[in-house]
């Protein structure tokens, strides 16, 4: 995990008890005695999970990317090389253009520049006149003319085999091109790229600056919260998405307005995904990393010690009262800034960070229960 992560996951941990005392002072007064002594625990297990205080999108599993093919207007197509379903290498021909209407115009240009040519030899036999040479000057920039169209053409001719620039499958086949609900040119051909699932989401005007590409993410299933796939934001587009409404605008929570643009993000790996599958997906914070570990693991910054190397503790309740307890350490995660518990502490333990003004019999509240 990087650094950035560590802070942020800390920053996390301390917005939770930091709202839960603000909560407690307005709601029981800031200068109520009963709360002047207290002391603000979370609950180990919430601790471990991150997810709540994490932004999620809606996400869904798609294909890889599909890359369309589309007719020169200008030009007719001869034939289609493929059909729907047929695999396909990147250089594979999709599709070639009619090149007759090249064949005929190189024929003629040629002509042409055969005539000019014949027209320069008359002209210079008839004498060196001012008069005759800007004539040839002229005759000559008009076949400089032509042989500039007649490479246009024989590039066309080169190029008359549209190539897939992709491995991947067809997708659709459009011999006649047309178009789409929305008004825009369908590809004579679309390909859709080989390879594993990817994700697409949606972030709104407003919150779109909180993404950018090459961000970490986890992508959640909606059915098991545990279930998780790392992945990095690959493209965010810059044009807002068209609704089935025929919209552009989607409505936050607040019940206003606003633009909803694509995201996708590339998996590092897809087992138990499914195409079409509704996810989450969240800025992964760590939040993954400690899901993974067996036991109960917390940030090494709860772990205190007895005086003179004695042994280590953690702030805790007991009956509604703050206790010193001693607790067993296991493995150490530099990584992620965690140390596991082996003893001492259960998932439902409440704990607080240490403080030279906590003692013990003080008055300890569960922040997620004021917080309710």
């Amino acid at each position: 995990m990087t650094k950035t992560k560590k802070i942020i996951l800390a920053v996390c941990l301390v917005a939770i008890v930091l709202a839960a005392a603000v909560f407690a002072w307005m709601k029981f007064g800031g200068s109520n005695s009963s709360m002047e002594d207290a002391v603000y625990m979370q609950k180990i297990s919430s601790l471990m999970n991150f997810g709540y205080s994490v932004d999620r999108y809606a996400g869904v599993i798609e294909a890889q990317k599909t890359q369309g093919y589309k007719c020169d207007n200008e030009r007719k197509i001869e034939e289609i090389y493929v059909t729907v379903g047929q695999e396909v290498k990147e250089g594979t021909p999709l599709f070639r253009y009619d090149v007759r209407s090249a064949e005929n115009s190189i024929e003629s240009i040629n002509l042409d520049i055969e005539g000019l040519n014949n027209d320069i030899a008359v002209l210079s036999s008839a004498g060196s006149s001012t008069e005759i040479k800007l004539q040839i000057s002229e005759k000559q920039l008009e076949i400089r003319q032509k042989q500039a169209e007649l490479e246009r053409f024989k590039q066309e001719i080169e190029q008359s085999e549209v190539l897939s620039t992709i491995d991947g499958v067809v997708k659709a086949v459009n011999p006649e091109g047309g178009s789409d609900n929305n008004g825009s040119d369908l590809p004579i051909v679309a390909v859709t790229e080989t390879g594993e699932f990817r994700v697409k989401g949606k972030v709104n005007e407003q919150t779109i600056g909180n993404i950018y590409p090459g961000m970490e993410v986890l992508i959640r299933s909606r059915v098991d919260e545990n279930q998780t796939w790392p992945g990095k934001i690959s493209n965010i587009e810059t044009e807002p998405a068209q609704e089935n409404n025929g919209g552009y605008f989607v409505e936050d929570s607040q019940g206003e307005k606003a633009s909803s643009y694509p995201f996708y993000v590339s998996l590092d790996a897809t087992d138990g995904l499914m195409l079409g599958q509704h996810v989450f997906i969240e800025p992964d914070y760590g939040q993954g990393e400690a899901k993974t570990k067996e036991g109960i693991w917390i940030d090494m910054s709860f772990i205190s010690y007895e005086e003179n190397g004695g042994a280590p503790f953690v702030w805790s309740a007991e009956r509604g009262k703050t206790v010193k307890k001693i607790v067993a350490l296991g493995e150490t995660d530099e990584e992620t800034f965690t140390v596991q518990i082996l003893d001492g502490l259960t998932e439902d333990s409440l704990i607080t960070w240490p403080d030279e003004t906590i003692t013990e019999g003080m008055k300890a509240i569960d922040a997620a229960e004021v917080m309710e």
